[in-house]
């Protein structure tokens, strides 16, 4: 009983960069990627997180209506950081696209800044709800400025099931569309053991794609993913198959 209270005594409290919740509080790795769809989770206090599509394929479609080349994009990472009890900051950031038909790399980017801020744990049939203030800054002309908040929603249902929802609102500059509206839902469901696989839809404005997938959790701190996401309309391409892994520390 009393190694149980002392064990209670760390895991509670203030935790932040300057002290890390202890390893043994933190549960097993819970990441955004590679639903489309967003956790509202945040990473553990103190802990750091890395996210990773280490390679993908964008195969046909239509990116700002002309460009129907395949491109191959490499480490589109989100870096996490657990800044303090149910606060985390994150920076996205495409490394490497290459276009196939230009024979070359593009501009990588955009960079995007959000902030994870948790503002109700979950409990029951209340879920986790989470306010995330986003930025995406350019690399490229191409790349438009957006900036805005979003909202993200979880709830652990029964059977196995997870069910995640995010919406929100971009704002961006003309000649583009002052407000995009972004809505999106994901559906998660352990399949055999740890291995879980997932359906999703992400919508900004009129660009729609439907994700799956499965998560491979291989210790508490290393999963590997795999899946495609399926253009429905809009600026999307037909399919972007990818493998990824995210580990935490």
């Amino acid at each position: 009983m009393v190694g149980l209270a002392l064990m209670l005594a760390t895991c509670e409290g203030l935790h932040g960069l300057w002290a890390p919740l202890p390893d043994k509080c933190v549960e097993t790795i819970d990441t955004d990627r590679p639903h489309q769809t967003d956790t509202p989770h945040v990473v553990a206090a103190g802990h750091t997180q890395i996210e990773s599509a280490v390679v993908s394929a964008q195969l046909g479609g239509t990116i700002d209506g002309t460009d129907k080349a395949t491109h191959a994009i490499f480490f589109e990472d989100n870096y996490k950081f657990g800044i303090v009890n149910r606060i985390d900051f994150q920076i996205l950031f495409k490394h490497a696209d290459y276009s196939l038909d230009a024979a070359r790399f593009l501009a990588p980017g955009p960079l995007v800044l959000r902030v994870k801020l948790n503002l109700v744990e979950e409990h029951g049939a209340m879920p986790a709800i989470t306010l995330v203030p986003t930025m995406f800054l350019p690399m490229a002309s191409s790349q438009p400025l957006r900036a805005g908040p979003l909202m993200f929603w979880g709830w652990e249902l029964p059977g196995g099931f997870e069910l995640e929802m995010n919406a929100g609102l971009l704002f961006q500059p003309a000649p583009r569309p002052p407000i995009i509206a972004v809505l999106a839902s994901a559906l998660t469901h352990h399949v055999a053991g740890p291995v879980s696989g997932f359906v999703d839809i992400y919508a900004t404005g009129w660009d729609i794609q439907l994700g799956t997938g499965f998560l491979v959790p291989i210790t508490r701190n290393i999963q590997l993913d795999a899946g495609a996401y399926l253009g429905l309309s809009g600026a999307t391409y037909v399919a972007t198959p990818f493998l990824g892994f995210s580990i935490r520390r």
